[in-house]
């Protein structure tokens, strides 16, 4: 699945709202909208909730059952398009189209009309020379760790990898976004070693009050050349949704101990932060491919969580949900799982089998999965390396959704 379009992309001519639109929607810059506060926002567009449903599935492609900055303007850039009278698909998604209407259009300050091509100034900073941006040896052997220890597939690491650690920087969401759409040089969703070194770069500098730059310098702009006897960094292809077989990573003898931690403890003494890990078990492999979201499928069809136990693990999701965001931290859910007596490395395993996209909570159906895993393991069955397709959770119906606004 293609990753979705940045969003200075999307919202083109008609940035500053699409930005004041999503500070409405986000105003702690958390970097994610949860899916009633998503819906209940889109609702105010007054488009029908069959329209609404369509331009959900095409914001969250994935079914992460949430939505991020990127998948909110290309919502927002649908209910343009819809309430343009256009079609509402990706094809249409750079297309040209008034702002969208989604409640009172928001007040934004004027925009100076000077162009962005070529400032008279060398760099933002002009106090700093451009030679400071240069990276220096220790500081790419620090990168270099860094990008490893995530595990990159094919000499790729995702997006959403990627995300979790420069969120640990507290950086404003705004100057994070600036620093992936100059890494991400490609625009794949995805950043290759060099790629990485740029967004860890650019954020250590912010970090010692750098200002972004709007362009990138030429001294990250340009690759280090690769050994002629390694083959290219990135491959033709996608990587595949298969997850990859333990033996097709070269050995290393560092990486096994700190792929224990979170991302937190792997960027400590790199941008000198200090909050605990929220994450204790080792990344698992992706798992396979989803089949296409369906937006009728609900959480008993062909699922391995039969409908009875699904309505006891729900039970004990609403009691465990005490904040009523439709999500459970590992915090609300602690003596939930310390009540099995399974051993902490197997409940750490199931966690991270059931939290794929590394966000620290699992959903309703993420956690009907987990107590399935934790049940069997009580029976004997220990739970997988990675999940089956019967396995996955299915995502939440966009019109249900909806009909809880």
């Amino acid at each position: 699945m293609a990753a979705l379009p940045s969003p200075t992309q999307v919202a083109g001519t008609h940035s500053a709202i699409y930005e004041a639109y999503y500070h409405q929607v986000d105003p702690n810059g958390a970097g994610t909208i949860q899916a009633l506060d998503a819906a209940r926002f889109l609702k105010k567009s007054r488009l029908s909730d069959v329209v609404l449903s369509k331009i959900w599935d095409l914001s969250d492609p994935t079914g992460k059952g949430y939505l991020d900055k990127a998948g909110l303007f290309v919502a927002l850039k649908l209910v343009a398009l819809a309430q343009a009278g256009k079609d509402i698909n990706m094809s249409n998604i750079h297309s040209e189209a008034p702002p969208p209407k989604v409640g009172e259009l928001p007040k934004v300050p004027p925009v100076s009309a000077t162009p962005p091509a070529r400032p008279a100034a060398p760099s933002p900073a002009p106090s700093m020379p451009l030679s400071d941006w240069s990276m220096k040896p220790a500081e790419r052997d620090k990168y270099n760790q860094l990008f490893e220890s995530l595990q990159p597939n094919n000499g790729l690491i995702a997006g959403n990898k990627v995300k979790g650690v420069l969120m640990e920087s507290k950086l404003p969401i705004d100057t994070l976004g600036k620093i992936w759409d100059l890494a991400d040089q490609d625009k794949d969703g995805m950043l290759d070693r060099h790629e990485f070194m740029v967004a860890m770069h650019l954020v250590y500098k912010a970090l010692e009050k750098h200002a972004v730059p709007t362009t990138l310098p030429p001294e990250l702009r340009a690759r280090p050349a690769r050994p002629p006897s390694r083959p290219p960094s990135r491959p033709p292809s996608r990587p595949p949704s298969r997850p990859p077989s333990p033996g097709s990573r070269p050995p290393r003898p560092q990486p096994p101990p700190q792929q224990s931690q979170g991302n937190t403890a792997l960027l400590e003494g790199l941008l000198d932060l200090s909050t605990p890990p929220s994450q204790t078990a080792p990344p698992i492999p992706p798992v396979p491919t989803m089949t296409p979201h369906m937006p009728s499928q609900g959480a008993g069809s062909n699922w391995v969580v039969t409908p009875v136990e699904k309505a006891t693990f729900d039970a004990q999701f609403a009691a465990a949900d005490t904040d009523r965001d439709g999500f459970v931290s590992g915090l609300e859910i602690k003596h939930v799982f310390l009540d099995s007596g399974l051993p902490q490395q197997t409940l750490a395993h199931i966690w991270a089998l059931c939290d794929m996209e590394g966000l620290g909570k699992l959903s309703c159906n993420q956690f009907a999965l987990a107590m399935w895993l934790v049940r069997r393991a009580l029976r004997g069955v220990a739970p997988p390396p990675a999940l089956t397709p019967d396995m996955l959770p299915p995502p939440q119906d966009a019109l249900q959704l909806l009909a809880q606004v």
